[in-house]
């Protein structure tokens, strides 16, 4: 798994950061405000639960959403699998592949970037032309 971890991360920067660019104007059109990595990651956790936003969510539920939204997202790249989800919408992750030892900051970040690229492409396609991420040769 390694391996793999090292292709994603091979992911030509800039192509990266013109695919998130593309993802937060999408995100802030739609929404109607600026929106980063912890704010994809708790959109990815609220559609997972089915549940939609609910204002007066308590930060540990919010928080919980994150994670599920983390989870998600790192699924797409085959780093988690779900165990079991019960009937309240809550899963169970397990981790599917270790990341290297000393990984550092701003590879983790890439990593947890493109996965959530490649989970929106999944579930919310790009318009026409737009070509999705692939590991530089």
């Amino acid at each position: 798994m390694p391996d793999l971890i090292q292709t994603l991360l091979s992911t030509d920067e800039t192509a990266v950061g013109t695919r998130w660019d593309q993802l937060e104007r999408r995100m802030e059109q739609r929404f109607g405000k600026k929106a980063g990595i912890e704010s994809a990651l708790f959109l990815i956790g609220i559609q997972a639960r089915g549940r939609g936003f609910e204002p007066k969510m308590a930060k540990e539920d919010k928080q919980d959403l994150i994670m599920e939204g983390t989870y998600l997202a790192f699924e797409t790249l085959g780093l988690y699998e779900r165990v079991v989800t019960f009937q309240n919408g809550r899963t169970v992750w397990q981790k599917s592949a270790t990341l290297p030892a000393g990984l550092g900051l701003e590879d983790q970040e890439k990593l947890l970037r493109i996965a959530i690229l490649k989970y929106f492409e999944q579930v919310w396609p790009e318009p026409a032309g737009a070509r999705p991420l692939r590991p530089s040769p």
